[in-house]
């Protein structure tokens, strides 16, 4: 049986809070793996009290309990992804964008020993906008699909 997200919150010893509810929900909505600011701007819409500290507690607690992924990569600022079925994503290194892709390697070779709990693809190089920039040439300013 599923547990509900609300479940999993408070069995993890978490309220429900409108905010955690609220960034939740946004996270559901969007495909862009925003970051914490990103979210913060957004949810502020709704609840114009927010702080941005609110949103870091609010997204660290959905991570805990598994509701969201936390992508982080080098010095970049932590995206955020609420598909959490495993699946892989292109990152571009022009624009710092993340996309979603359903392509990726499984381990032929995984150890008999070893548990799998996560899988983490990324594919990284340029978006075909960054490419085209990279190159001397017109932005396309087409997004990836």
């Amino acid at each position: 049986m599923t547990q509900t997200p609300e479940t999993r919150l408070r069995n993890a010893g978490y309220r429900v809070t409108k905010q955690r509810t609220a960034v939740y929900q946004y996270l559901l909505s969007t495909d862009a793996h925003p970051t914490a600011e990103t979210i913060h701007l957004s949810v502020r819409h709704r609840l114009p009290n927010i702080s941005l500290a609110t949103i870091y507690k609010a997204v660290d607690s959905l991570v805990d309990v598994g509701l969201v992924n936390r992508i982080q990569r080098g010095a970049s600022s932590a995206r955020y992804d609420a598909a959490v079925k495993d699946h892989a994503h292109y990152r571009c290194i022009g624009c710092d964008g993340v996309w979603d892709t359903t392509q990726y390697a499984t381990p032929g070779g995984t150890p008999q020993a070893f548990e799998v709990v996560r899988v983490n693809v990324e594919f990284v190089g340029y978006c075909a906008d960054c490419r085209h920039l990279k190159l001397g040439l017109e932005s396309l300013n087409t997004p990836i699909i």
